[in-house]
């Protein structure tokens, strides 16, 4: 198992040609690997949905309640510009028409979700733009603020078969467990979502 951004590991793929099954937490990534022939079409599926959130630190210092208060002086804002979370703090800004002022308090570019949360834990900012599942993988260092449901972006979570795979059964077969209703059981109880609410 390699663990790593996504831009990372599909570039592992293509020059390694070995693998068998990747995840990601945004659909767009294996779009692009789709396209650079790196998965097997057809054999994506999605393991789950992530709703769109701010992360404040535990005891939110900042005092972060609402979206508006990311547009306050002083405010520093992380923002990932890689991975699956890439472009959510835009999608979610300009729904709610707060792209200039939440632009100005961004002081932060993150490439990915570990790094993304790295400066929470380490008190570089005082929000960022995550996911729901975040509070329930980092319980004892972040706390979630809810965005209204209008303004919420969702993503999936999606598994699908490395074309270079050596053994596409026992890889489907790993697939077909990780989408199963038993294993969706355990994504639901750290976040993430099967139905659209």
């Amino acid at each position: 198992m390699i663990v790593g951004k996504p831009s990372n590991l599909l570039a592992a793929i293509a020059v390694s040609k070995a693998g068998d099954i990747i995840s990601c937490g945004a659909e767009y990534i294996l779009d692009e690997a789709e396209d650079r022939g790196l998965i097997v079409k057809g054999s994506r599926r999605s393991m789950g949905f992530r709703r769109s959130v701010i992360i404040v630190p535990l005891g939110n210092p900042a005092k972060i309640a609402s979206l508006s208060d990311l547009c306050r002086e002083n405010v520093r804002i992380g923002i990932a510009v890689d991975g699956c979370l890439k472009g959510v703090w835009d999608d979610v800004a300009s729904k709610a028409g707060l792209t200039d002022q939440i632009r100005r308090n961004i002081t932060h570019h993150a490439d990915a979700c570990g790094s993304l949360m790295a400066l929470i834990h380490q008190g570089e900012v005082d929000a960022i733009f995550g996911w729901n599942a975040f509070q329930s993988v980092w319980p004892d260092t972040c706390e979630v603020i809810e965005l209204p449901s209008d303004l919420q972006v969702f993503r999936s979570t999606v598994i699908a078969m490395v074309s270079y795979v050596k053994d596409a059964e026992l890889s489907q077969k790993f697939i077909d467990f990780l989408t199963s209703d038993e294993t969706r059981k355990i994504y639901l109880d750290y976040g993430w979502i099967h139905k659209r609410q």
